[in-house]
């Protein structure tokens, strides 16, 4: 059996370089319904909201100004 590898947040921000806006945004969004299931004790030390901070941190750097606006517009367009 394979041991469970530790987070490289280099790594995984390298790959988020990489992404389309709309894989990144349908990560950010995977992520959050993710996030819903990690109990508040653990949140705090939890891979999935380092991985958000990440994706946040990613969409500020392609759209500078404008925050989430981007991936809320992108949510938008999803449901109509």
């Amino acid at each position: 059996m394979e041991a469970k590898r530790d987070f490289d947040a280099e790594e995984f921000a390298e790959h988020l370089a990489a992404m389309t806006d709309d894989e990144l945004f349908g990560l950010m969004q995977r992520l959050e319904a993710e996030s819903e299931k990690v109990p508040t004790q653990a949140r705090d030390t939890s891979e999935v909201f380092a991985k958000i901070a990440l994706v946040e941190t990613a969409i500020g750097d392609r759209f500078p100004g404008r925050l989430m606006a981007p991936y809320k517009e992108w949510q938008l367009r999803r449901r109509s």
